[in-house]
């Protein structure tokens, strides 16, 4: 005798508002489970992105002080150290406050070579691209103080849609002009991330031009540099030359805390809170809100059908196919309600991405993430449809219709 997997679909159909309802509740839920654990990879993959051989060398007091620019210089005679250059939190916004965007000033000599393995310059001023357009990009840094580099996140879309040989004019948060007036950068290279860590809506300015400024007046501001990213030799062990960056400046003038890249970008993270933790949990009370929905649905469907469990087991039908019809349902609900939610979920990755692209780096709806939400809906589809048809196995053909449903 076959299963009747037909009597199942029609149970399905006769019930659409609240089948219907329950779908909808799923793909609400999924979707929200979704974007959790996209955030939460995508700040782990920042963080596992980070390059083993490079440091950061920060004040010790705190990362909003500011270190000498004389500190460069001495960082570079460390044993094992390669490359050393300046990053400084700039904090402008473009006409408006809502239009802000973070912008670092760095050594234009010396940043392209720190980060050949992290970005990649695609095209530069005067239309060059490929590997020439690197070399332009380091040519233009040179001949024009105001020179600055963008990721393609800057360039593309319609909130900001930067090209190159723009002049863009700057109103500063932190660092006001002495004549009150915004400061302008001119874009002279676009580059593209070829690490997870490093977004795409960056603008990188020079900064000797803002420390010049500072000196002659013109801006106000003091001279330093809020970090140094410190790149080393594969030969020597990190920890050592920390170690010696640390030593050198023990006595000051300003003490420094030397980690590792890794360890600072999940400084980030922890500084907002246990931030993983925190979403984990908002997930795990998704996916009860999802089963318990489910579970709910199947009860009542289960309720509703226990003379027909009786009629099925008059015919010769054994008890657990009644059970099993429940448990196909449930999966039927589940992986309807879950699809959709994943859908949802890879239609507003986009949007999400140009939305949150200052606070949620690295976020991505992928494959395995789809298949991951995907299993949770069906394994609970099942389990709340074999929670409900548990009674199916427990009652007799007589009591099964004497039963009102």
């Amino acid at each position: 005798m076959q299963f009747p997997f037909r009597l199942a679909m029609r149970h399905l159909m006769a019930r659409k508002a609240r089948n219907g309802l329950t779908v909808l509740a799923i793909s609400i839920a999924v979707f929200l489970l979704c974007f959790l654990i996209a955030v939460v990879q995508g700040m782990e993959e920042g963080v596992r992105s980070a390059s083993s051989h490079r440091l950061v060398t920060q004040s010790a007091v705190s990362l909003f002080v500011d270190l000498p620019t004389s500190y460069q210089q001495k960082i570079d005679t460390i044993d094992g150290v390669h490359l050393t250059t300046k990053f400084r939190w700039f904090g402008a916004y473009y006409q408006e406050r809502k239009n802000f965007f973070a912008q670092f000033a760095v050594d234009h000599q010396r940043f392209l070579d720190m980060y050949t393995k992290d970005i990649e310059i695609i095209e530069a001023v005067g239309g060059t691209t490929g590997p020439a357009a690197r070399a332009a990009v380091q040519k233009a840094f040179a001949s024009d103080r105001r020179a600055a580099i963008i990721g393609v996140g800057l360039r593309d879309g319609e909130r900001f849609g930067f090209q190159l040989g723009d002049t863009v004019p700057l109103i500063p948060s932190i660092y006001p002009r002495a004549d009150g007036n915004a400061w302008e950068f001119v874009i002279v290279g676009i580059y593209r991330p070829l690490k997870a860590r490093i977004p795409d809506t960056t603008m990188y300015i020079r900064a000797d031009y803002i420390n010049e400024a500072f000196d002659s007046g013109e801006a106000l501001g003091s001279r330093g540099a809020g970090v140094y990213y410190v790149n080393t030799e594969e030969s020597v062990p990190t920890d050592q030359i920390a170690k010696d960056i640390d030593a050198l400046f023990a006595n000051g003038p300003q003490r420094t805390q030397t980690i590792t890249e890794a360890a600072f970008a999940s400084f980030f993270v922890s500084a907002i809170g246990n931030l993983p933790l925190f979403l984990g949990t908002i997930g795990g009370a998704v996916l009860f809100s999802i089963f318990f929905s489910v579970v709910n649905t199947m009860m009542i469907s289960g309720r509703q059908r226990l003379q027909e469990s009786g009629i099925l087991q008059a015919l010769g039908f054994r008890p657990i196919v009644s059970t099993l019809l429940l448990i196909w349902e449930g999966l039927i609900i589940s992986l309807l309600g879950g699809g959709i939610g994943i859908l949802l979920a890879i239609a507003t990755e986009g949007s999400l991405i140009r939305i949150f692209a200052q606070n949620i780096q690295n976020y991505q709806i992928s494959v395995p993430l789809m298949l991951l939400a995907l299993g949770i809906s069906a394994l609970l589809g099942i389990v709340a449809g074999f929670a409900a048809g548990i009674p199916f196995l427990r009652s007799s053909p007589t009591e099964a219709l004497r039963s009102s449903g």
